[in-house]
């Protein structure tokens, strides 16, 4: 089963998993982002509740982003080795400065073929656009907003030349650069582990416009009008 929903929000930031006060942003919502966004319209508070839904795989579609800015915030200074026994004893904050989407929106195809089952709440409520937790567009400063679009069967197409892909690709794909596109590549995690262990690090290609991009891909998923690269 793959689910087409829209997501924005007013502002947006994607930090690097391996940070906690990340000033640069990722320009799209890495899967482990989309992973917690899941995990919270499903009700599922913890990393280890929803590990099942490492098996998903997602394609990812650039409607608009209407620019970065940077913005300072409060923060807690030496965040991690405040907190005692569970408890966050602050004695000093600072300043910190963190790039900011602006208007952040994107279409996002997710296949819950491998974890159907586990995830059928989750599946429901993204359909009656319910969310048990607090959507967000990465960080818990900007909410988010989602809605069901449609759900596909996909076609598996074997592919050998240059054809327009409507979603972000893997950066080992063929791929034709045209000069009326703003191309960037990033690398992110795929997996997140109990322990909030990131892995499956993979560099991906994305068209910051949300143009398509011409590539020959050797195989794709074909989505009535789309096509599109599962992560």
């Amino acid at each position: 089963m793959i689910i087409e929903l829209d997501f924005w929000a007013d502002y947006g930031h994607f930090s690097h998993p391996a940070t906690i006060y990340s000033s640069l942003t990722y320009p799209i919502p890495p899967k482990t982002a989309v992973m917690g966004f899941l995990g919270a319209v499903g009700g599922l508070n913890d990393v280890s509740a929803y590990q099942f839904l490492n098996t998903i795989t997602y394609a990812v579609k650039i409607n608009q982003i209407q620019g970065k800015a940077n913005y300072c915030f409060n923060g807690v200074k030496d965040a991690l080795p405040s907190i005692k026994h569970h408890r966050q004893i602050i004695k000093q904050r600072k300043q910190f400065y963190r790039e900011l989407l602006i208007a952040p929106s994107y279409k996002i195809f997710i296949d819950f073929s491998a974890c159907q089952q586990e995830s059928a709440l989750i599946i429901e409520n993204i359909k009656n656009h319910r969310s048990l937790y607090q959507t967000y567009m990465g960080i818990n400063l900007c909410l988010a907003n989602f809605e069901f679009i449609h759900e596909h069967v996909g076609e598996q197409i074997q592919n050998n030349k240059l054809i327009p892909i409507d979603s972000c690709i893997t950066l080992d794909t063929e791929f034709e650069i045209e000069h009326n596109k703003n191309y960037s590549d990033v690398r992110f995690p795929l997996i997140v582990k109990k322990e909030r262990i990131f892995g499956s690090f993979t560099d991906v290609l994305v068209e910051l416009s949300g143009k398509p991009i011409l590539a020959k891909p050797k195989q794709y998923t074909k989505l009535d009008s789309y096509n599109v690269m599962f992560l």
